[in-house]
């Protein structure tokens, strides 16, 4: 029993008990003083009583789940770090973070009120919009952005001894299983698009849909899959793992030509773009590689509260030294890209900040 309703019940029974001893005190003098003083002191649990029932509900935070990614890529440290520093720089906040299916399922958690706020991709947040793909009939056209994040870099990763162009084209003639990713993951929403995009069908590909990044990795050094999709911000920690283990002549990274990133943007204007992974982001990767990349963001439904939204976003840009510290992605969190590439509009909350901040909405976002 909560603490504040048994505080009630306590004072209830007590001042019953005492209207009852009134009820039956004699009327001598003396027992007219005891009267007396069994009447003040029911009266004062009685106010008492009312106080607690007056203040006993009252919650001074306003609670926001996050829904973020698995552990092994860059999603889950970075919603984990957010919540913390939030929640310790706005006290009316109480702010956690949970793991999920990663995008996709982010996006679904929260039309079903699951989770309030979410970090999914651009692809995923325009699919949803528009009710296609995954979404299907179910468009989630009260989706809303607080945000621009960092680029989702697309990272697919193949044994080196199963590449043949070294290009994302590998993907279609792989001698063993491909993992696109978890089935509700934005990541094989993704991977589907870039696929199609390139003439390939996906149901013709052999594939694996381990949701975890950390697990994909192991089942790459265990030679049970011959490529694995763990796009997410530079860089990837499972990746990291993966050539450490491996070393860096037993693992690629496949690239994308000028050619392939055309046809995908002539497939999905604007929603992919051309950028390189330095060399360096992994140990024993002497050499940058040419991929793709989209914007990721933070999402919720229009209905929620504006002021919670407000503070949110007021705490995030507030504290972006310690935001910029959690994980190397998330350094990309900066007010004067925090409109940049949003997929859907602003939420009236997120808006009435960046307005305060200086900076200008496009008619587009609102």
């Amino acid at each position: 029993m909560p603490e504040c309703l048994f505080a009630i019940c306590h004072n209830v029974f007590f001042a019953a008990i005492l209207i009852v001893l009134v009820q039956r005190t004699g009327l001598t003098r003396q027992g007219e003083t005891n009267m007396m003083a069994l009447k003040t002191t029911a009266s004062a649990l009685a106010l008492g009583l009312a106080a607690s029932i007056l203040i006993a509900p009252a919650s001074a935070q306003d609670a926001i789940v996050i829904g973020t990614g698995s552990t092994g890529g860059a999603y889950y440290p970075i919603g984990v770090g957010m919540a913390r520093i939030v929640s310790g720089a706005d006290p009316s906040l109480r702010v956690d973070a949970v793991s999920s299916g990663g995008s996709t399922e982010n996006v679904q958690l929260i039309a079903r009120g699951e989770i309030e706020f979410g970090i999914t991709n651009g692809v995923v947040a325009t699919l949803a919009a528009r009710g296609e793909d995954v979404f299907e009939g179910d468009a989630r056209t009260g989706l809303r952005a607080l945000f621009a994040l960092y680029g989702n870099t697309e990272h697919h990763v193949a044994l080196a001894d199963a590449v043949t162009t070294g290009t994302v084209d590998d993907l279609a003639s792989l001698p063993g299983l491909y993992n696109i990713g978890g089935r509700q993951s934005g990541a094989r929403t993704a991977a589907n698009l870039m696929l199609q995009a390139l003439g390939h069908d996906p149901d013709a590909i052999a594939m694996e849909f381990i949701g975890s990044y950390s697990e994909a990795g192991a089942a790459l050094q265990d030679r049970r899959i011959s490529a694995a999709n763990l796009g997410a911000g530079i860089p990837v920690p499972a990746i990291t793992e993966l050539f450490a283990a491996l070393g860096a002549d037993r693992v690629r990274i496949l690239s994308f030509t000028p050619d392939q990133l055309a046809r995908i943007d002539a497939a999905h204007p604007g929603l992919y773009y051309g950028v390189t992974i330095p060399a360096d982001s992994y140990p024993g990767q002497t050499e940058a590689v040419a991929t793709a990349e989209y914007a990721n963001l933070m999402v919720v439904e229009a209905d929620m509260d504006a002021d919670a939204v407000y503070r949110f976003t007021r705490a995030v840009f507030e504290n972006l030294d310690a935001i910029h510290a959690i994980h190397p992605s998330a350094a990309g969190i900066r007010l004067e890209t925090a409109l940049s590439g949003l997929p859907v509009p602003l939420h009236e909350g997120a808006a009435r900040y960046f307005e305060e901040a200086g900076l200008t909405i496009p008619e587009a976002l609102r």
